[in-house]
């Protein structure tokens, strides 16, 4: 090669960076247009409100959804020549769709390996499995067609094919969702086990000979057994016990509500995990916890469970606000009474932490909106917003957060992390948290103000959304300085309410996309399923 075509490649080259460097540009510059036509479109509206059995489903979820059922059905059907043809090979595609949900014992771990959120982890597990459940249904109808109607459960194949089927079948009932809020710790025990059964029954239903079916069923349980082998590691590893610190404890404390006719009534536990190995967590992140001790049979269960705390490093402590309901909650609430005016100290092991994190960096305001217990998730993010306005690490300059509570007694649980954020937010007089408590009822005002700068409010009554969303993403309640341009900022409104709330606010941050206002659904959202 000689010089000339060394210096015209060179030439070329630069020629072809700079005119990629620009077509990346530009379509940077689209970038925004396109997140806020796609939200307002596809992602936020709903197709299907949110029913006791279903849904909600957004357009871009139903898109999905037909989208994936299509393709399967073309496979199955694809130059197929007969029933018995399509229902083998409906058999292998179930197979191949299984993969994902038998790829991991929890589906949290799962999520953190593919760095998606729990929620769009069991929304991909659900689509998988009830689309396996439609294949290997007809695949037992062509399978049961093709012999006559004969199925004899006396040859081992055949009545471990029953047994499979039928693990399988139970599995897909008790997958609705009642069964599922009905106890949440039964449920993921019962889907475990079911899951087993049908796993050693596919296995004794697969020819001995080596194929396509075989294959896919390896491949399925090679990654569980990757999977499980990570999380054992990093579950032996962030409780400390290769390096012989002891395992970590749970200190255990309640929040008591005084009436005549129940006397004390535990209102809230906070629980505080002495970390054996530091452990560095990001806002809104979750573990899950396990204390083998609480009840009889508290060592079957695991919970997760929001870590209120938040550091710049890692935390020698975790603290969690615990909502009494069912299963490990119930478990610590009955110790309550030994505890009152002190701490019980329990064995604890956990893993984690799991889940995702909002990026905050690009924002000049931010809405918090919480209800009952979505307390929990709002502090730690409120923590490193103040943190970051602090330290001029982050584009913040204005936090609201707007709490939701059927009564007085219910702000009693969080009075200490609310009095730890105002003192955080004293540097340089920047003020930029304002706390807005809304009361069901029991106030005798229809505003109360606290503190000399008024930072704290509770209210009466139900807060007006769509006033206070439209007046954050105005960006009046920042001050700016006169004769100095100062583009207003972007606003990021998070939620962690019960699900009602949560579909309303998205159909009015829907209206307020244009203004450079995003919607954040933070991983724990109380009362889900």
């Amino acid at each position: 090669m000689n010089a000339l075509a060394i210096y015209a490649i060179a030439a070329g080259g630069i020629l072809a960076g700079l005119f990629l460097a620009r077509t990346l540009s530009i379509l940077m510059n689209w970038t925004t247009l396109l997140s806020v036509l796609t939200s307002r479109h596809l992602t936020l509206p709903f197709i299907v409100h949110r029913h006791r059995l279903w849904g909600p489903w957004s357009r871009v979820g139903v898109l999905l959804h037909v989208s994936y059922a299509a393709i399967n059905v073309f496979l199955v059907l694809y130059k197929i020549k007969s029933l018995a043809g399509a229902g083998r090979r409906a058999g292998e595609l179930a197979l191949v769709n299984l993969i994902f949900p038998l790829s991991a014992t929890h589906l949290s771990n799962l999520a953190d390996l593919l760095g998606i959120t729990w929620r769009t982890c069991r929304r991909i597990h659900r689509a998988a499995g009830w689309m396996a459940v439609a294949l290997l249904s007809f695949h037992i109808i062509a399978a049961v067609q093709d012999r006559q109607f004969s199925f004899p459960l006396d040859q081992p194949q055949n009545l471990f094919t029953t047994i499979g089927a039928t693990s399988l079948g139970v599995l897909a009932l008790f997958s609705i969702p009642w069964f599922r809020q009905w106890s949440y710790e039964i449920f993921l025990r019962g889907h475990q086990i079911l899951t087993g059964f049908f796993i050693y029954g596919t296995w004794r239903h697969l020819p001995t000979k080596s194929g396509p079916p075989k294959l896919y069923f390896w491949i399925a349980m090679g990654m569980l057994g990757l999977t499980s082998c990570s999380q054992l590691i990093s579950l032996l590893y962030r409780n400390g016990l290769f390096a012989g610190h002891g395992a970590p404890r749970a200190l255990v404390s309640f929040t008591f509500r005084k009436s005549k006719e129940n006397g004390l009534t535990v209102t809230a536990a906070r629980i505080r995990v002495l970390l054996p190995r530091p452990v560095h967590v990001e806002a809104g992140q979750y573990i899950n916890l396990w204390i083998p001790s609480v009840g009889l049979w508290s060592w079957t269960q695991t919970h997760p469970f929001t870590v209120t705390s938040w550091s710049r490093g890692r935390q020698e402590t975790m603290e969690l606000l615990v909502q009494p309901r069912s299963g490990l909650s119930a478990d610590l609430v009955s110790h309550a009474s030994v505890a009152a005016e002190s701490s019980v100290s329990f064995l604890a092991l956990f893993t984690g932490p799991h889940g995702t994190s909002e990026d905050v960096s690009q924002y000049e305001s931010a809405l918090f909106i919480a209800s009952g217990f979505g307390i929990a998730a709002a502090i730690p993010y409120l923590k490193k917003m103040i943190y970051g306005y602090n330290t001029c690490t982050l584009q913040i300059r204005r936090l609201h957060l707007v709490w939701q509570v059927e009564s007085i007694d219910m702000t009693m649980a969080a009075q200490g992390l609310l009095n730890s954020l105002l003192e955080d937010d004293i540097i340089d007089k920047g003020y930029i948290l304002n706390i807005s408590i809304y009361v069901k009822n029991g106030l005798a005002h229809s505003k109360i103000p606290f503190g000399k700068h008024e930072r704290v409010c509770l209210y009466q009554g139900a807060p007006d959304y769509r006033s206070i969303i439209s007046l954050e993403a105005s960006g009046d309640q920042i001050e700016r300085l006169p004769n100095i341009r100062d583009e207003q900022g972007r606003t990021l409104v998070m939620v962690s309410t019960a699900e009602n709330l949560r579909d309303h606010i998205r159909e009015i941050v829907r209206d307020y996309l244009h203004q450079g206002v995003k919607l954040s659904e933070v991983e724990y959202q109380p009362n889900a399923g």
